[in-house]
């Protein structure tokens, strides 16, 4: 589980994986917004060989399991880290009888992994997708 203090690297860390989705969709970063939404209780850090590579935010909700954001560092890409990561996330869900949730921005390359990995459409938006696991 993350801490109030890591904020400090996850706000910049986070800024700096998004950046080309929100110029794309014309979107301003907003560090104060990233801070009042940030929840250390579903948020977890992202570790490889004692560095931090990542986070992870997983919300149980009443209709699924929510997986909220899942992003790693570039170069820690195509290690089977995040389909390791998404794996667990899919078991702990099959375990509350639960499907999995998500929310994919248009043009991330990731939501092919989600679709491989069982994923199907539910919603389709402008900027985005809603991804979901079958129970």
């Amino acid at each position: 589980m993350a801490t109030w203090d890591d904020v400090e690297w996850l706000e910049p860390f986070y800024e700096s994986v998004m950046r080309p989705y929100y110029v794309k969709l014309n979107l301003v970063w907003d560090s104060t917004k990233f801070r009042e939404y940030f929840n250390p209780r579903s948020t977890n850090i992202i570790q490889f060989d004692d560095v931090e590579i990542g986070m992870i935010r997983v919300e149980e909700r009443a209709d699924c399991i929510y997986l909220a954001d899942l992003q790693i560092q570039d170069k820690y890409r195509n290690r089977g880290i995040g389909t390791g990561l998404i794996e667990s996330v899919i078991r702990l869900a099959s375990s509350v009888n639960k499907p999995v949730r998500l929310r994919v921005l248009s043009g991330n390359p990731a939501k092919n992994l989600y679709l491989r990995l069982g994923f199907r459409e539910i919603e389709i938006f402008d900027d985005c997708d809603i991804l979901e696991t079958r129970q």
